[in-house]
């Protein structure tokens, strides 16, 4: 029993890192297709995001808590496929305003999403589970700072991308399911961190000052 549950969280693990480092190995080829510095940095710029995120999957630690509601569950899965799909279609980079806007928000989004690492530590996940609580730096304004970051630079990679629409409908997907996911995730830490409860009052989910 113990072998079956060892090997399902290495799947767990190695699965969708895998998937990121394909999008990744893929948007680096492109890289090298490019054509104009804009459109190099732009695939460089993803790349990276995608990196991130395979290596963040990887070294995520055992929760204090699971996340066992289905729905919230299938949130959290179903953005990470929506991440991989749109990674597929925005392969290609576009030229002009487009893709210098999207390498703004790549920048601003890849900045904001590494500043909330350091400070969420080993506390990452995939699933709704409660890995920790942490109140400092951007997490002193918004309570889920690194899905703002990530969610900004995958709309650079739709805006800057030729097939920009059918990205930026799958980004919107996932701005949905990520939602959906931050509402299980915050009800877990409700219910082990008496703390939370206060801290979720005087904070905003996703963008200070709006929602």
């Amino acid at each position: 029993m113990e072998q079956t549950r060892s090997l399902t969280r290495t799947i767990a693990r190695i699965l969708p890192a895998a998937l990121f480092g394909t999008v990744a190995a893929a948007t680096l080829h492109n890289a090298a297709l490019a054509h104009g510095a804009a459109a190099v940095i732009h695939q460089l710029l993803s790349a990276t995001l995608w990196v991130m995120f395979a290596v963040l999957v990887l070294i995520r630690p055992t929760p204090i808590r699971r996340g066992r509601n289905p729905v919230g569950v299938v949130a959290a899965l179903g953005a990470q496929g929506a991440f991989v799909v749109l990674g597929a279609i925005a392969r290609d980079s576009s030229s002009g305003s487009p893709v210098l806007i999207g390498n703004a928000l790549l920048v601003v989004g890849l900045s904001f999403s590494i500043v909330s690492v350091l400070f969420l530590g080993r506390c990452f996940g995939v699933l709704p589970d409660v890995r920790g609580l942490v109140m400092r730096g951007p997490y002193r304004y918004v309570r889920h700072p690194l899905y703002l970051g990530e969610l900004a630079s995958v709309l650079g990679i739709a805006i800057g991308s030729t097939r920009w629409m059918p990205a930026v409908a799958v980004w919107a997907l996932c701005i949905g399911l990520q939602l959906v996911r931050t509402r299980y995730e915050e009800d877990g830490l409700r219910a082990e961190f008496p703390e939370y409860g206060p801290y979720a009052d005087r904070t905003k989910r996703l963008i200070p000052g709006v929602v």
